[in-house]
């Protein structure tokens, strides 16, 4: 039916288990069963997944930082990881977990596609 499809991103995958999910060990029942539907479906149908995962603020008793919002233990399910952040005025991509490459950090900016828009369209 899709057969072009090779990339499904979803952005947030935090925000309806934030939300609407109190219940922390029936959010993570869920949210692991989903990323291993996701790893199937990808690898069956051979397609990228991209989430994103919002972040949220830990505060500290002298200092507050920023950490997923899912919490730690969901970055387990992903093969890779990558962490975008902002230094001063520059954005830049830090691979934080991958089977097959060492961690680096790489800057990055966006641009303006000229691509038709039915391209990003199904």
């Amino acid at each position: 039916m899709f057969s072009q499809v090779r990339l499904v991103v979803i952005d947030s995958i935090a925000f309806p288990f934030r939300h609407h999910l109190e219940d922390l060990s029936l959010r993570t029942r869920l949210l692991n069963g989903l990323a291993q539907q996701l790893i199937t479906r990808a690898n069956d149908h051979k397609v990228a997944v991209v989430l994103t995962n919002q972040m949220t603020t830990r505060f500290g008793e002298t200092q507050s930082s920023l950490v997923p919002a899912l919490g730690e233990s969901w970055g387990h399910a992903a093969t890779t990881r990558l962490i975008l952040h902002w230094e001063g005025k520059l954005r830049f991509a830090s691979l934080y977990k991958s089977p097959t490459q060492k961690e680096a950090t790489v800057p990055y900016q966006i641009t303006v596609s000229h691509l038709p828009v039915s391209q990003f369209y199904i």
